[in-house]
């Protein structure tokens, strides 16, 4: 049954809760939010690229979901070109102990780092949410928080951007983009509701090393200072203070960046994550319908190398990526993948985010397309958007590379 969301007259009625993001809601440690620098920025096509932020979206959870006592938060970028009834929106869904700020996550050392305005500059808004028990979002118990529930919810933002029930635009596609736990969340939801358009996964496979599953990754983070004044139940997890840094790869990171990201932690429910594994390691994405990428650093810790059994996963590039991928999706998939070079896990914090971008955007237009990008360029006349067809270098097929 889909998690309960307002109607679109009803949020459009209280649609004055939606802010822009501006430096008043930039985080406290001082570094500039991508959002607020990019208010008044251009894009290629000299439209302004503009963020508005939604902290209370009401949703429930639950089987059948009875009344909607908590709220998700959310951020969207889009230029008022790409505001327009039947565009193609991304949804985002962050990795364990990230939220939105992951695809939006500010100017270190004069180098923005944001997935989320990239992407609107290249013709495709975003709205990056933050999960329940994460950001802004409410924090139900813990025990209520399997990746069922992660899926429900993002099923509900995917009706939701459909209906134009958070921001009036009713958008025609919708591409679900995850990034680690992410991108088990985005599978799931595309394996139980069937109503998206595309799958991006980031930083995810259907393998686990045996380098990552040895880490001492979480622990309880009642028992972190960040948050053991938060009362949370023990069922919510964070990450270890110092251990962030298994997320990169030298030296394709700032250490700047490592340690805001240390700083600005989150959360993950225990139970989000167990539930999880066993999507990661079947085949239930076989039930997946439509066309999935898969983007990988090369130095991803979590899917590249060898398991405990010796199996190895060779992510040297996107064609045998694909290859190695390609049995545990239907032949609808369509499955493609590319490579980031040197990058660990945490591709949208690397130093050459902009590669998952430029792959992001050229796969988006080429299997899912978008309305206004087609009606406005002839995309090989050199119009200013030529990029997303150019070739992509370390992106393939199973069995041939893109052209």
């Amino acid at each position: 049954m889909p998690t309960k969301i307002l109607s679109r007259g009803l949020l459009l009625s209280f649609f004055g809760g939606a802010v822009a993001c501006s430096p008043s809601n930039a985080s406290p440690d001082g570094v500039s939010k991508a959002g607020a620098s990019a208010m008044a920025a251009p894009d290629d096509a000299g439209n302004s690229v503009k963020c508005q932020y939604f902290p209370e979206i009401p949703v429930a959870i639950g089987t059948p979901p009875g009344p909607a006592p908590y709220t998700v938060s959310g951020e969207l970028y889009a230029t008022e070109d790409e505001l327009v009834d039947g565009a193609t929106v991304q949804l985002l869904i962050h990795g364990a102990t990230y939220n939105h700020e992951y695809w939006n996550f500010g100017i270190v050392n004069e180098k923005r780092y944001s997935y989320s305005r990239s992407m609107a500059v290249r013709g495709f808004p975003t709205f990056a949410l933050d999960e329940l028990g994460a950001g802004n979002s409410s924090r139900p118990p813990s025990d209520q928080m399997t990746i069922d529930t992660a899926a429900l919810v993002a099923h509900a933002m995917v009706q939701a951007l459909r209906s134009g029930s958070i921001n009036g635009i009713q958008f025609g596609k919708v591409i679900i983009v995850g990034h680690s736990l992410g991108s088990v969340v985005a599978w799931q939801e595309a394996i139980s509701y069937g109503d998206v358009d595309g799958v991006i996964a980031t930083g995810a496979a259907h393998f686990l090393t045996s380098a990552f599953l040895d880490l001492n990754l979480f622990y309880p983070a009642m028992m972190d200072p960040k948050f053991s004044d938060s009362a949370l139940d023990d069922g919510y997890l964070t990450t270890v203070p110092g251990i962030r840094a298994a997320f990169y790869s030298s030296p394709d990171f700032d250490p700047a960046v490592v340690a805001l990201d240390e700083k600005r932690k989150d959360l993950v429910p225990g139970p989000e994550l167990m539930t999880g594994l066993p999507v990661v390691l079947s085949t239930a994405t076989q039930a997946i319908q439509v066309p999935v990428l898969t983007i990988l650093g090369g130095n991803d810790l979590t899917a590249c190398g060898t398991d405990a059994q010796g199996r190895s996963f060779d992510c040297s590039y996107g064609a045998i990526v694909a290859s190695q991928e390609a049995p545990f999706y239907s032949p609808n998939a369509q499955i493609q993948a590319c490579i980031v070079p040197d990058s660990g896990q945490d591709i949208s914090l690397a130093l050459n985010n902009d590669l998952q971008v430029r792959d992001s955007a050229a796969w988006s237009f080429r299997f899912v397309g978008q309305r206004q990008l087609a009606q406005k360029h002839d995309f090989d006349d050199g119009s200013g958007f030529d990029d997303i067809m150019d070739r992509l270098p370390d992106c393939g097929g199973p069995t041939v590379e893109l052209q």
